[in-house]
């Protein structure tokens, strides 16, 4: 006799075989989607617990300062990873069953690269602080939590790095787990060493939880490589250098121009009056626009790897469609997100503390950003399954010169919430562009044309 648990089992086991076949394209966006989504709400949550508890640690004006040594570590990682974990990701879900001798050497170029990259961004990092603290933002109290930060940096970017290889391999159970980990070491471990040294305590909680994120990262790859067939050492690596001009090069001149962008627009904030304590409300705001935006980037790291595979496999019409689901399944989940956060922003806020609930203003301006962002998200994967990195330079020149133009006219008259209109509006002109970028892309790819027609 089948018992009620059993009948159960094989209910749900008919209903996926019937919508999601093994081997579809459906079943395969399904999948990965959802273990994305698993880690997003398990390590996000996590993530959400210990920022609030900061914040209530270390006041608004702390939390400010806490905010530009996020913003600074963003800043050196973005130099640091150079599009290191977009190339991982598409040459090992486009090689690892047609060439996994290839695979194997481009990964280990990266991780070469990544290696060097990032050791010399975290020293960087250390070495400028006095500069970047009392310079750039007038701030002489934050020269000792920078020097901290070259820690962050290293780990932040090396565990990213190592998760796109994981997506090209599209272990997005393993990257669930290991963001999860993540979250629980954050917690464990930040919130007491920011009661006990404030700032400073934060920055080290911070580079503990990205160590341990980078750990599990690097076994996990050691592991799919080996599962793939992928050999991962120096020798033949220097084979596959194409890829140093026509991925990494470009990322790495996109990170330069871009980089920096967000940071000289908070330098600008931080002329104006109360601008440290402006600082710590639109950290809270983009701290909620990064939540909003992780399980739509959670999402997104599904697309590369599975257009970069349709792409390797010269299927234009499933490349095609599964383009559009994943813009429409993202972008559908980051309206879905910021709709109620944009209407709870004064509750949300109050949690921080009664000194944050001004603030909600931007939270609502970010929510908007963040669905635009959600979409330029996926579309901007088009340039990369398609070998025009280059393009994502120029764009990214554009995307910059209006953050840091809209930040020079705003912030002096609106203070942060000139800023915050200004980051919007660069996100709505990053994606008009990418939009753009994509059809043309499409049109000129090989059996993507025809599919497209």
């Amino acid at each position: 006799m089948v018992s009620s648990r059993g009948r159960h089992r094989s209910a749900v086991r008919d209903v996926a075989s019937r919508y999601l076949p093994v081997g579809s394209l459906r079943r395969s966006l399904a999948s990965g989607a959802f273990w994305s989504l698993v880690g997003a709400v398990s390590s996000r949550g996590l993530m959400l617990l210990t920022t609030i508890v900061l914040a209530r640690l270390l006041g608004k004006s702390g939390y400010g300062l806490w905010g530009l040594v996020a913003s600074t570590v963003s800043m050196f990682a973005g130099l640091a990873g150079a599009g290191l974990s977009v190339t991982a990701t598409k040459h090992i879900a486009q090689l690892k069953k047609t060439d996994p001798a290839r695979a194997g050497r481009t990964l280990s170029l990266v991780m070469a690269v990544g290696l060097v990259s990032v050791m010399l961004m975290a020293v960087l990092c250390m070495v400028t602080s006095g500069w970047v603290s009392n310079r750039l933002y007038h701030t002489p109290s934050l020269s000792g939590p920078l020097k901290l930060a070259g820690l962050m940096v290293f780990f932040m970017v090396a565990a990213q790095i190592l998760q796109g290889a994981l997506a090209g391999f599209e272990e997005f159970q393993r990257i669930a787990y290991n963001n999860l980990v993540q979250g629980i070491v954050a917690v464990m471990v930040a919130i007491p060493m920011t009661y006990w040294l404030g700032v400073p305590g934060a920055v080290i909680g911070m580079a503990i939880a990205w160590a341990a994120a980078m750990m599990l990262n690097l076994r996990e790859t050691l592991r799919a490589s080996r599962k793939h067939g992928l050999a991962i050492g120096a020798r033949g690596m220097w084979q596959e250098r194409h890829v140093l001009w026509s991925y990494i090069a470009p990322s790495l001149l996109t990170s330069v121009v871009a980089a920096p962008a967000p940071v000289l627009g908070l330098s600008l904030v931080m002329q104006t009056e109360g601008g440290l304590a402006g600082i710590g409300g639109l950290t809270v705001a983009l701290r909620w626009r990064d939540l909003v935006l992780f399980i739509p980037a959670s999402i997104k790291r599904v697309a590369l790897p599975m257009l970069s595979r349709l792409r390797g496999e010269n299927d234009g019409a499933r490349f095609v469609r599964a383009l559009w689901a994943n813009i429409g399944l993202n972008g559908g989940v980051a309206l879905a997100g910021a709709i109620p956060v944009a209407l709870l922003a004064p509750w949300i806020l109050s949690l921080y503390g009664p000194e944050f609930r001004q603030d909600w203003d931007l939270i609502a301006v970010l929510m908007v950003a963040a669905v635009f962002q959600a979409v330029n998200d996926v579309v901007t994967q088009v340039t990369a399954c398609t070998n025009r990195m280059w393009w994502r330079f120029f764009i990214h020149i554009v995307w910059a010169g209006t953050l840091v133009g809209g930040s020079y006219w705003l912030v002096p008259v609106y203070g942060v919430r000139g800023y915050a209109w200004a980051l919007t509006l660069a996100v709505v002109g990053h994606m008009l562009l990418n939009i753009t970028a994509a059809i043309v892309s499409i049109r000129g790819s090989d059996g993507i044309e025809a599919a497209a027609v």
